[in-house]
């Protein structure tokens, strides 16, 4: 059995990119190192910003246990044959690193997108703190992934025990303390089903001046719950098998699928005639202002296209948000030079060449294998009806199309990508309460809103814009 030891990273700096992406995979842009980093060094995933990285690394130990022993004399036993270290991971640098998991503590839940406002509302309301708490997620990025990275050399059941022993990792962070108070069930008022993302009060990166916080060691903080967002299903058997149960939430997005059309004309002949009509209008009526639209892969990017890009993602961000966005201009800039080869920027630019709007995608494989876009970022100095709607689906779409992408993701929530061919996909998230009473009446309600996703769900196909097969 091999020897192992779990240590934490206080950033991705402190681990090596090639052997995080030799365990996370490249093809998911959003799981690689260079992304996370980028995050990290641009100030917009960091202490300050109530994103404190915690990345859960395990290191197999091979015949130098003596010298890891010698690191860190305060090793306490996980289970058989693993041992958590006090140490940083970097410490453990020259060993092979044989799993990872990206790991934050947060001080609030912004920028999640698997709402529990309403579970930090009820502590609250009962004098106990719900802050902090783990996420094991990509910060600001509601796409399905990998949330545990195992060496691909390793067998089915050596995977399994890797699993086991980062959730027993996580689970042993809870805070020991029992409550002697139970809390009542959540009632209505505290539903998140329909519960929208607030606004963060972001802190900007001009005010950081280059004098964030370092991020502390608070391996040993006791944490209220910690939380799995996202989860590929090919990654669901490893939290099934969690030695503690945990909690399954259902919650859905809204994916294209390519199903080998030969252009927009081809994917709309699918629709029935009055929702084809929608959209043919829909597209038309951005006619009048010559907008030119063309996709910019990375590496051509240009300085003004990148600066411009930026200025319509923050002119978005602020009139809809009342602040300057998640992401920081050094965020994009350096994943525009990290990342290239999976950036993709659609410039649009008016009658008289200039660049009036932008959006940004990233191109990857999901865990089937599928060639995927993925919508993310989008902004605009001008108000023109439908412009988000070009630029965000409808040139995306025409892209896969064309490029033989098989499943576009445009982004989270949007009941408005059903009527433009965009069908319900079920996402699934993985928690763990502390509280046994919190636990029970979370279990209840999670339970209660799977079966209302369900119905949710089923009404969205019932709307899709496809003709009804007889």
């Amino acid at each position: 059995m091999r020897q192992l030891i779990l240590a934490f990273a206080s950033s991705m700096s402190d681990i090596s990119a090639s052997a995080w992406n030799a365990v996370m995979g490249e093809a998911n842009p959003f799981c690689r190192h260079e992304f996370l980093l980028a995050l990290e060094q641009s100030h917009s995933a960091c202490a300050a910003t109530g994103w404190t990285p915690r990345h859960l690394c395990v290191f197999d130990v091979g015949d130098r246990l003596n010298d890891v022993v010698s690191t860190d004399k305060s090793l306490s036993p996980l289970a058989a044959g693993a041992l958590i270290s006090r140490q940083a991971a970097k410490h453990f640098n020259p060993l092979s690193l044989v799993a990872v998991m990206p790991l934050y503590q947060k001080s609030h839940s912004y920028g999640e997108y698997v709402f529990d406002w309403a579970w930090a509302e009820a502590y609250e309301r009962h004098g106990l703190d719900y802050y902090p708490k783990w996420v094991n997620a990509i910060p600001f990025t509601p796409v399905q992934g990998r949330r545990m990275g195992i060496h691909p050399a390793f067998d089915s059941v050596e995977q399994l025990r890797v699993a086991q022993l980062l959730l027993l990792t996580l689970n042993r962070r809870l805070t020991s303390e029992l409550f002697a108070s139970e809390p009542r069930a959540l009632e209505k008022a505290d539903s998140v089903f329909y519960e929208s993302e607030l606004d963060e009060p972001v802190v900007d990166e001009a005010d950081l001046d280059g004098t964030v916080q370092s991020a502390k060691e608070q391996g040993d903080s006791p944490i209220s719950s910690w939380h799995s967002l996202f989860v590929t299903p090919s990654q669901m058997p490893l939290y099934n098998s969690s030695p503690n149960p945990l909690l399954k939430r259902l919650g859905t997005q809204f994916h294209w699928h390519n199903r080998g059309y030969r252009d927009f004309d081809d994917f709309l002949v699918g629709f029935s005639s009055r929702k084809r009509k929608n959209i043919l209008k829909e597209r038309a009526q951005l006619q009048p202002f010559n907008l030119k639209f063309h996709f910019v892969e990375g590496e051509h990017i240009t300085a003004s296209q990148w600066q411009t890009f930026i200025q319509c993602y923050q002119l978005t961000y602020l009139k809809r948000s009342g602040h300057r966005g998640y992401l920081t201009p050094t965020f994009f800039q350096q994943l525009g030079a990290q990342l290239a080869a999976q950036v993709l920027l659609l410039v649009v630019e008016d009658a008289k060449g200039e660049m009036v709007a932008g959006a940004l995608y990233l191109k990857g494989e999901n865990t089937q294998g599928q060639k995927c876009l993925y919508g993310r970022y989008w902004g605009t100095t001008v108000e023109l009806d439908g412009l988000h709607f070009e630029a965000c689906y409808y040139q995306g779409i025409q892209y896969c199309i064309e490029h033989g992408f098989q499943m576009f993701d445009a982004g989270a929530q949007g009941e408005h990508k059903v009527l433009r061919g965009f069908e319900p996909v079920e996402m699934y998230s993985y928690h763990n309460i502390a509280h046994l009473g919190f636990r029970a009446a979370i279990a209840d309600f999670v339970e209660q809103e799977a079966q209302q996703m369900q119905q949710y769900m089923a009404q969205m196909r019932a709307v899709l814009p496809y003709k009804k097969e007889p």
